[in-house]
């Protein structure tokens, strides 16, 4: 999730920002850094940033960040003082667990929001049940507040996704066990079957009234 109104950063903007490439600046920066500013995004492959909290890391503020009386920039000294406090990790900008309508959520996250699979999120948005989404750092993002709208609306198309009101598929399977296999069985220890005999006793097509004839010829023989 990206925090509403909270412009974040990745490792490789990070990067651009001091001037290194990626890699060197993972190797060199990277662990110091992640000890102290927290991602948006826990347990997420791409690791996001809170910008304003990336830009008080680089230049050696503190975070939250302390207010200044004479309302100027610090003096070196004090940056590097600042840079230097208890070393431990940083908290979020946003506080844990608190949502907005407009925080960005991921395909996952909006599909919790719906009930449905992540897979089942990027569909609609081809379709067209769902807007296509805001791209960002390479990926796309939906409001919140457009997947609660989509799942409190009354075509619920995603609460049986793939599947209408009607679909065959709906119904109930039909049981392993035909019922009329016993009877059919039963019948042909009295007198002979035929396959019309069946037809006209069922009401069933001729190929159908040979698997049931079949079917119960192997069950005497069980």
């Amino acid at each position: 999730m990206i925090p509403q109104g909270r412009p974040t950063m990745t490792e490789d903007d990070i990067a651009t920002a001091t001037g290194l490439p990626v890699h060197t600046w993972r190797r060199r920066h990277a662990a110091a850094f992640r000890t102290r500013v927290p991602v948006v995004n826990p347990g997420e492959r791409l690791r996001l940033y809170d910008e304003e909290q990336v830009r008080a890391y680089l230049d050696g503020k503190p975070w939250p960040p302390v207010a200044n009386d004479e309302d100027q920039e610090p003096a070196a000294e004090d940056r590097d003082s600042a840079a230097k406090d208890d070393g431990n990790a940083w908290p979020t900008a946003v506080p844990q667990g608190a949502e907005h309508p407009d925080d960005l959520l991921t395909d996952k996250e909006t599909a919790n929001v719906l009930g449905i699979r992540d897979a089942t999120v990027r569909a609609y948005a081809t379709t067209g049940y769902l807007p296509a989404g805001i791209e960002r750092h390479g990926r796309t993002w939906w409001p919140r507040h457009t997947a609660e709208a989509r799942r409190d609306a009354d075509d619920q198309h995603h609460a049986t996704p793939g599947r209408k009101p009607g679909d065959p598929r709906n119904r109930a399977p039909r049981p392993r066990h035909d019922p009329r296999i016993a009877e059919i069985a039963e019948l042909t220890t009295q007198a002979p079957l035929t396959t019309a005999d069946v037809v006209q006793r069922y009401g069933v097509g001729e190929r159908t009234a040979q698997r049931l004839l079949a079917a119960a010829r192997t069950r005497s023989d069980d």
